[in-house]
Parts: C-alpha cells; sequence; structure tokens
C-alpha cells in the first residue's frame, strides 16, 4: 500500500467513527504516521481526501455494477429478469458487497453520520444509497411490466416495496459479519415473495 492509499484508508477510519467534520488533517497524518506537512504532498487539504474517498467509492460501485451486468443482466436496464433466481443472485451480490467490503462499510457509516451536519453530504447520501436506486429499480420494473413478466402496477412503489426491506437489513447486519448468511438468506426470501405478489405467473413453492 502506497503512503497515498494509506492516508485514504486511515482518513476514512477516522471518518466512519467520529465524522468527516469531527477529524483535522494533523489526527490523519497521526494514524499515517508521517508528518503533517508530508501529507500535503499527495492531497491538497482535507477536503481534496473526502472527494478522493468519494471517487474510490463511486468506482468500486461502478466495478460491481459492470461485473453483475456482464453476468445477468446485459446493458443497462434491458435485462433478462424473467424469474426471481437471478434477481435473488443479483442483490445478494450487491447486499454482500455493502455488507463485506471495508470501504464501502466503512464509506457508508460515514455518510450516515455527515448527512446530519452537512446538507451537500445528505444530498449525495441520498443520491448513492436511496435515490438513484429507486430510479433504476422503477425503470428495471417497468420493463418487466411491458415484457409481461411483473403485472401492471405502479413502478415507483413496486422500487419501494423491493428495496426498502434490502435498506432495511443492511443497517440492521451493519457490523455483524458472523451473520451475513443470515442476512443473505432474509434478502432472497423478500425478493422471492415480491415475485409471488408482483409476478405474472406465480412460481412454484
Amino acid at each position: 500500500m502506497t503512503t497515498k492509499e494509506k492516508i485514504l484508508y486511515e482518513a476514512l477510519a477516522l471518518f466512519s467513527n467520529r465524522g468527516y467534520g469531527s477529524v483535522s488533517v494533523r489526527e490523519i497524518a497521526g494514524a499515517v504516521g508521517i508528518r503533517e506537512s508530508a501529507l500535503y504532498k499527495h492531497y491538497k487539504n482535507k477536503q481534496d481526501i473526502f472527494d478522493t474517498v468519494v471517487q474510490v467509492a463511486a468506482e468500486r460501485i461502478q466495478k460491481l455494477q459492470k461485473n453483475l451486468s456482464e453476468s445477468y443482466v446485459g446493458n443497462d436496464v434491458e435485462v433478462n429478469w424473467s424469474v426471481s433466481d437471478q434477481l435473488q443472485e443479483v442483490y445478494s451480490s450487491i447486499f454482500s458487497f455493502y455488507l463485506n467490503d471495508e470501504i464501502m462499510s466503512q464509506f457508508r457509516k460515514m455518510m450516515t453520520i455527515e448527512q446530519y451536519r452537512n446538507p451537500d453530504m445528505s444530498q449525495l447520501f441520498r443520491e448513492m444509497f436511496i435515490d438513484k436506486t429507486l430510479r433504476y429499480q422503477s425503470e428495471v420494473f417497468r420493463q418487466m411490466q411491458l415484457d409481461g413478466t411483473l403485472i401492471q402496477s405502479n413502478s415507483d412503489i413496486m422500487a419501494l416495496h423491493f428495496y426498502s426491506p434490502i435498506f432495511l437489513l443492511l443497517f440492521r447486519y451493519d457490523g455483524q459479519i458472523e451473520k451475513a448468511d443470515e442476512a443473505l438468506e432474509l434478502v432472497k426470501s423478500h425478493i422471492k415473495v415480491f415475485f409471488q405478489i408482483y409476478s405474472r405467473v406465480r412460481e412454484e413453492e
């Protein structure tokens, strides 16, 4: 790990425990084991560190989405999720990523703290973890209604019905890696029930 990467790693660990606003550049440098002046060789200021953290998190999310798209769903929202099994696999992978990936777990904790302190971070939190997902899922369900997979209904409400329990389970099991399998089983059961409700053809038990 390079010094620049270590600065980012230690800064995120501190931010996730105490919040961005409560951590100083000097404390970050101390956690890395370098002088404060040496830190400025890698980052302009604390905001620069934070912006890089956001960029790294966004890149990890994009990489996951790309891998899942190639593995399961083709391109964009032109998906072929005709049965709940595929959706279970996709969202189990996403759920595991957010629950088990150390960087994403710390990033989510940091943003959860800061959303109540900073309006800009509150907006970023909602966009990254709520609004963007709901928009995407709504479009997926709209397409699935058009191809006859799901019954006709309000796709925005369907997205809320689908995503809200997953979002809740993520926070319920946060920090409980030993219960990851239990959490994944609940996610899969939720998706199966969702399809039993909204599918045109009820799947066999």
